[in-house]
């Protein structure tokens, strides 16, 4: 469920505290689409990274199924990825016989910013989906959370996984691969936020105006995972288009190049755009040269913040 969880348990009410976590995609193609009703097919390599937001749930029996919210962020109230997990779930237990009826209070301490490509809120709602089934006495396979968590959002099933996983389709089909060797994540985030439905626009534009070899990544994916298992630097690094969204950044290009230019000048095995962005990401074989790389980042580029994390 998440990398730290803290359960206590009494007769009338249960406790669940979970750090949960995001994601970056060390490779990401999205292929054109066929029809413009549908939804932008992808392939991507996720790599899990063990930061995030923090959620607590306190449950006790109840009448009647019902979620109590709050927020260090209020203004995500209502309508986020929390309570439509909870939705989800409440109206799947209904099908399970002698189910819980749980009332729940949750807060959500949001930390990692919107519109930075890092899923934090599929992460919350995956999350979500883990702790309620765990707090009902886990009714559903995983398989069937997952399930869930596609009807929430195109990331949300990889937050029912765990690990390093090849996600593709619209993000309903999450493929686990093995476990990589112990690596870090020093994650550079902008003054500037990304739209995500401007950035499939742009992307849609690249393509119509030059083909869909305007926004395909540059380097194979099985280079990238060859990379992460062997822990040494892409080939001609600064060259490589890792993710599609590259193209779109627009006025903001220089300053992702800026940013990715510094992680990989400290050593990143390999450094690129999350998702749409405007996360920047560098991944490395020691947790000190991420902390340094970090430091380097704030002092070229002071209105970033950084984060760094191990890679789970």
């Amino acid at each position: 469920m998440s990398d730290r969880t803290d359960q206590r348990t009494t007769d009338t009410l249960q406790c669940l505290c979970v750090q949960t976590r995001v994601k970056v995609n060390a490779w990401l193609r999205v292929l054109p689409k066929r029809d413009d009703r549908e939804l932008h097919q992808l392939e991507s390599l996720f790599l899990s990274v063990a930061t995030g937001d923090q959620l607590r749930f306190d449950a006790s029996p109840s009448a009647c199924a019902e979620l109590n919210l709050t927020s260090n962020r209020p203004d995500l109230i209502p309508h986020n990825s929390v309570q439509q997990a909870w939705a989800a779930f409440t109206n799947a237990i209904k099908s399970v016989r002698e189910g819980r009826t749980l009332s729940v209070s949750a807060y959500l301490e949001k930390r990692i910013p919107e519109k930075t490509g890092l899923g934090a809120g599929s992460g919350d709602a995956g999350a979500t989906l883990l702790a309620l089934n765990q707090l009902h006495g886990s009714p559903f396979s995983h398989d069937q959370l997952a399930a869930m968590g596609a009807s929430l959002g195109s990331d949300v099933p990889f937050f029912v996984e765990s690990g390093p996983c090849i996600v593709r389709g619209v993000g309903e089909t999450v493929n686990p691969i093995p476990l990589l060797p112990p690596l870090w994540c020093c994650i550079a985030l902008p003054a500037f936020g990304v739209d995500t439905r401007r950035a499939y626009a742009a992307l849609d534009d690249a393509i119509n105006h030059g083909g869909t070899s305007e926004v395909e990544p540059t380097i194979d994916l099985s280079l990238v995972m060859e990379s992460l298992r062997t822990r040494t630097q892409l080939q001609a690094p600064e060259k490589a288009r890792l993710n599609s969204f590259e193209v779109t950044l627009g006025e903001n290009t220089a300053s992702f190049l800026s940013i990715r230019s510094n992680l990989l000048s400290n050593g990143a095995i390999l450094a690129g755009l999350s998702g749409s962005g405007s996360a920047v990401f560098g991944v490395y074989a020691e947790r000190a040269a991420a902390e340094a790389a970090a430091l380097d980042v704030q002092r070229r580029a002071s209105t970033a913040r950084t984060i760094v994390a191990e890679i789970r």
